[in-house]
């Protein structure tokens, strides 16, 4: 009754602001939107608790209603029987200390047929009516006790009933507002952490359908928004690197290629002594350009161009290359060749590109004494090495621009290898052997 009293002054007051603003849709955010979704619930469910006491003090009305009415056929079948059994006289004066007796009006009638031994309620009164052994009919009559509402009170079971319903009401309230409070306290203690680093924790698991598919809704919008800053990361510093690579080409290839012609000429004229020194400074300057080249190449690709390419021979020469740097490392290459006329259509020096880096990083992850093996099989070609493998993270981002886990790498290689490849159609795939090492396979078919 109080739940229903504070609802309806606040629902008055309302109405009343609603006067003096323009309209009702002014006032319906504020109205609906006062009170917290707690209060909501626990509205509700005080609403069926006051439905369903006034229904159970309507049938406790009623319960007592038929149980007057069983008790007055039970007094009346035992005092038509008493008459049955005595020599009583029948008339209006010992109906009338019968009654008295009974606190019922009780009246001799000449036998009609109605009196069947059921009472029934004649206006304001009950009445219920015996046949007699004399032929006549004896009626007991009261008046209908109106029960008001609180007279449900002087019964011990209606007491007990509307407790434990009470009681009941409330717990099934507590228990409906936390199933869907606590969630949803949950839910927006998470929010403002979507979008943000590391994984979304804290999202309910359990409980309505509703709560667990918003969970997951939020779960992939996170991760959508986290991909998308990633790739928006990715995209600035590519612009980065351009720029880099735009300003430093021109100031890095003249020294280095002046570097590399002279080191070139020198290899001519020095002794046996001198000739390998020579050779490395060659191959560093080489290999500072391949470095410029390759930024610029991942920061502006050009075109891949199309001619027959021998996979054997592009390998071998690729080798041959990195035989200083393995030898200098400690590490021995081993070529298996099972597909020896093994042909592709592609550009033969982005190819090589993709082979230098892939080999050069085996043999940078491989310790003295270990091997890289090159397999060259029917439509791909398997790089194996006996170093630590890619870590969990390194599989997860294989390929991904500015990823890498070796010290002093820049984590293009790979990534520069990878577009490559499928550019021409191809895919290159990273996996750990089961014996150790990691394998990273180039597929073109």
């Amino acid at each position: 009754m109080f739940l229903l009293s504070w609802r309806y002054v606040d629902f008055v007051w309302a109405v009343s602001v609603m006067k003096r603003l323009d309209g009702v849709d002014r006032i319906r955010p504020y109205f609906w939107g006062r009170y917290s979704l707690t209060v909501w619930l626990m509205g509700g469910v005080g609403a069926f608790v006051l439905v369903g006491t006034v229904a159970m003090v309507m049938y406790f009305n009623y319960l007592g209603r038929v149980e007057e009415m069983v008790a007055l056929e039970s007094l009346g079948k035992a005092n038509a029987l008493f008459l049955d059994q005595s020599n009583l006289p029948q008339s209006s004066h010992m109906a009338g200390q019968l009654g008295r007796v009974m606190g019922a009006e009780v009246e001799f009638l000449e036998e009609k047929g109605l009196a069947d031994g059921k009472a029934r309620r004649e206006g304001e009164r009950i009445r219920v009516g015996y046949g007699l052994a004399s032929g006549k009919e004896v009626w007991f009559s009261r008046e209908v006790r109106e029960l008001g509402p609180w007279a449900v009170w002087k019964r011990v079971d209606a007491r007990i009933a509307l407790g434990v319903f009470w009681v009941m009401g409330l717990v099934f309230g507590v228990w409906l507002g936390r199933k869907v409070t606590v969630p949803m306290g949950r839910l927006a203690a998470v929010l403002p952490r979507i979008g943000g680093e590391g994984e979304l924790e804290g999202l309910p698991d359990k409980g309505p359908l509703e709560i667990r598919r918003l969970s997951e809704v939020l779960r992939e919008t996170h991760e959508s928004l986290r991909n998308e800053r990633e790739r928006r990361r990715n995209a600035e510093r590519l612009a980065i690197l351009g720029r880099m690579a735009t300003s430093l080409a021109h100031e890095v290839r003249n020294p280095v290629s002046a570097i590399r012609l002279h080191g070139q000429l020198l290899e001519r004229v020095c002794g046996e002594s001198e000739k390998e020194s020579v050779g490395m400074i060659v191959e560093e300057a080489g290999r500072i350009e391949g470095l410029v080249n390759q930024w610029m190449r991942y920061a502006k690709p050009g075109g891949i161009k199309s001619e027959r390419v021998v996979v054997r021979d592009l390998l071998d020469d690729v080798v041959r290359g990195l035989g200083a740097q393995a030898r200098h490392s400690g590490v021995n290459f081993r070529m298996v060749v099972e597909a020896e006329d093994e042909v592709v259509m592609g550009d033969g020096e982005r190819l090589r590109q993709v082979f230098w880096n892939v080999l050069l990083n085996a043999v940078q992850s491989v310790a003295v004494g270990g091997e890289v093996v090159v397999k060259i099989l029917q439509g791909r070609v398997d790089i194996e090495d006996e170093g630590k493998g890619f870590s969990e993270e390194a599989l997860v981002r294989f390929g991904e621009a500015f990823h890498s886990e070796r010290e002093g790498g820049m984590g293009l290689g790979l990534a520069v290898s990878k577009e490559i490849v499928e550019a021409h159609g191809g895919r290159m795939i990273g996996e750990n052997r089961d014996g150790g090492g990691a394998r990273v396979s180039v597929i073109w078919k």
